[in-house]
């Protein structure tokens, strides 16, 4: 599995434990609700799951299409954007600032991540050039037949 898939994958368990851990605290202490319930909702939303299945999609989904993922380099760029712009939304959150320049910020740059990801999950599967990127230049399948494989001429 290449880098930063795992790195997805590694760092979306992070948020998954950090996100429960939000839960158990509000359901011990209602008081806190209120403070903490946006990222309680946040760190799980896209931390956990967007993480995972970036993370997953990644390694999965150029394999399954066999195709390259058209900006391999964004896949590094939505890596450190996502968590730069999620910390910032949940810390200016629980710092109290949401009604900021910088609250908007962090929002933007968790948006611009997962627009990225958009990007390289949704041309894997829909080319912008009419030629087609197969892994290594080749057919995943060199002996497969016509009929399960009709692209393999």
């Amino acid at each position: 599995m290449d880098q930063y898939p795992k790195l997805f994958i590694k760092t979306s368990l992070v948020y998954l434990i950090i996100g429960v851990s939000f839960g158990v605290g509000i359901s011990f202490n209602p008081v806190i609700k209120t403070q903490f319930s946006f990222a309680h909702i946040h760190i799980n939303l896209l931390g956990f799951m967007v993480m995972m299945i970036a993370g997953v999609s990644y390694h999965v989904l150029p394999r399954f299409a066999s195709r390259q993922i058209p900006w391999p380099n964004g896949v590094k760029l939505h890596f450190y954007l996502h968590n730069l712009g999620l910390l910032g939304l949940v810390g200016t959150s629980l710092a109290g600032y949401r009604d900021t320049i910088l609250f908007i910020l962090f929002s933007g740059l968790t948006a611009v991540s997962i627009m990225i990801m958009f990007y390289n999950l949704f041309f894997i599967f829909f080319s912008l050039s009419n030629g087609s990127k197969e892994l290594n230049g080749n057919h995943p399948h060199p002996n497969c037949q016509e009929d399960c494989c009709p692209n393999s001429k």
